[in-house]
């Protein structure tokens, strides 16, 4: 049995002004480190040392997995396969500013569909290879940390899960908060969702 902690990444500037990020590399800010911190330990302190730490290479992801790593000293692996969806057009762009220039695709993005716009990552193929990753991360291990981002979360976690990749069953897991899949021969299963850290002020 393979236990799969599945932690999305630290708040930044972009995610408080509702701003999409996609491919954009976006740091943290100091409210999402502190939040990586406190989940870090929460992590440790719940589950313990893992196997491994995977991670997106973008850096809200990788600076996300490094205190993890801090705190466990296991060092954390980028894989470029865990990396957000891209949003295309839309990147860089509130959510606001989306409604009133594409409101069609706007709709449809929020019934969980893909938007008809340039460079969107399909949810398919973006559950496909994030799975891909989350499965190959978790051969031979007991316990495996993937750090990434809510997009690709949800949609590889419904790949394993062999649900429509287009559901919205799943719901929105917020910044620095992780859920946990588990896995016997030939099947996965969600254990918990949607936990968190408390971050001291």
């Amino acid at each position: 049995m393979t236990v799969l902690v599945l932690l999305r990444h630290g708040l930044t500037a972009y995610n408080a002004e509702r701003r999409l990020q996609g491919s954009l590399d976006v740091a943290l800010g100091e409210e999402g480190r502190a939040q990586s911190r406190a989940a870090a330990s929460s992590l440790v302190a719940t589950y313990g040392v893992p196997d491994r730490i995977v991670c997106s290479p973008l850096l809200r992801a990788a600076d996300s997995a490094a205190e993890l790593a801090a705190a466990t000293g296991v060092p954390a692996r980028a894989d470029a396969r865990l990396t957000q969806r891209s949003y295309g057009e839309w990147e860089g762009l509130t959510w606001d500013e989306i409604r009133l220039r594409w409101p069609r695709d706007y709709e449809r993005r929020h019934r969980g569909l893909d938007p008809e716009i340039e460079g969107w990552g399909k949810a398919a193929d973006v559950a496909a290879r994030v799975a891909e990753g989350l499965t190959e991360a978790c051969e031979g291990a007991s316990l495996v940390v993937a750090v990434s981002h809510g997009s690709a979360i949800m949609l590889g976690s419904l790949a394993l899960l062999g649900l429509d990749v287009h559901g919205t069953v799943l719901g929105k897991l917020p910044h620095a908060h992780w859920n946990v899949m588990v896995s016997s021969p030939g099947h996965w299963s969600l254990a918990r969702y949607g936990l968190g850290a408390a971050v001291e002020d």
